[in-house]
């Protein structure tokens, strides 16, 4: 049996939301450390005991969500990666473990993006929310929170991403524009 963290689980049942299955993996992924990428399912199974959800219909949004894809997929998904879960396809983890490169990270994330068919996007027009990108460093980068916002600074300032307003938590995260030549 997983063990649960119980200051953890005291601290999500005073949030005022019910945590839906992609929401409790996301918050164990960065909040309960364990070896290797996302989390045991036995333990996401655990904290939903202790939280006392109804099982029935947390491990049907649990399955209902997950997926053994190796790249990203449409929709709230999860994804199977060995015996564990995470919010993040195996790609994802392959790829971006071992950067501390943020531009990679778009990169990977921005890779996701399709355009309707018969639409065409300049990638130049198109970002990854400064939340999303912060997640994704803490939970595939194991990166704390505040860290990650450094990074974010750094590499704004030195010109490998690009933040037009970076004041504003909902601005952008972009890759530079490319010269042509």
């Amino acid at each position: 049996m997983a063990s649960v963290d119980t200051d953890l689980a005291n601290e999500l049942s005073h949030h005022d939301d019910y945590f839906a299955a992609r929401d409790l993996v996301k918050y164990l992924e960065r909040h309960h450390p364990v070896e290797g990428p996302g989390v045991p399912r036995d333990l996401v199974e655990a904290y939903a005991d202790e939280l006392e959800y109804n099982r029935e219909r947390f491990d049907t949004s649990l399955d209902d969500r997950l997926t053994d894809a190796r790249s990203w997929q449409p929709g709230d998904r999860l994804y199977q990666i060995g015996g564990n879960v995470s919010v993040y396809p195996p790609s994802w983890h392959e790829r971006l473990a071992d950067t501390r490169d943020l531009a990679d990270y778009v990169d990977v994330m921005l890779e996701s993006v399709k355009a309707p068919e018969g639409v065409e996007v300049d990638r130049s027009d198109l970002g990854v929310s400064q939340a999303d990108l912060l997640t994704a460093v803490e939970i595939i980068g194991e990166i704390d929170r505040g860290e990650a916002k450094n990074l974010l600074r750094n590499q704004r300032l030195e010109g490998s991403i690009v933040l037009y307003a970076f004041q504003n938590p909902e601005e952008l995260v972009r890759l530079p524009a490319e010269e042509s030549e």
